[in-house]
């Protein structure tokens, strides 16, 4: 399992923090996801042989943010 942090742009609300860590977990490869509004940071931990950085950031970029830095 690896480990990737992000941070992101645009995360208005604790709400949205919580719902971009329940559609990240929903997806096929991804074991967690935690979302911190307040440092605008999400840590994920995921299978690589079951999904690529790449695929997780079209996950992010299709729920409407931005990421501005990786980890």
């Amino acid at each position: 399992m690896k480990e990737i942090t992000y941070r992101l742009e645009g995360l208005g609300c604790p709400d949205c923090a919580q719902k971009m860590g329940l559609i990240l977990e929903r997806q096929k490869g991804i074991q967690k996801a935690n979302v911190n509004y307040a440092t605008g940071k999400v840590k994920i931990q995921y299978h690589a042989d079951q999904i690529t950085l790449e695929e997780i950031e079209k996950i992010i970029a299709k729920t409407g943010y931005r990421v501005i830095e990786k980890r």
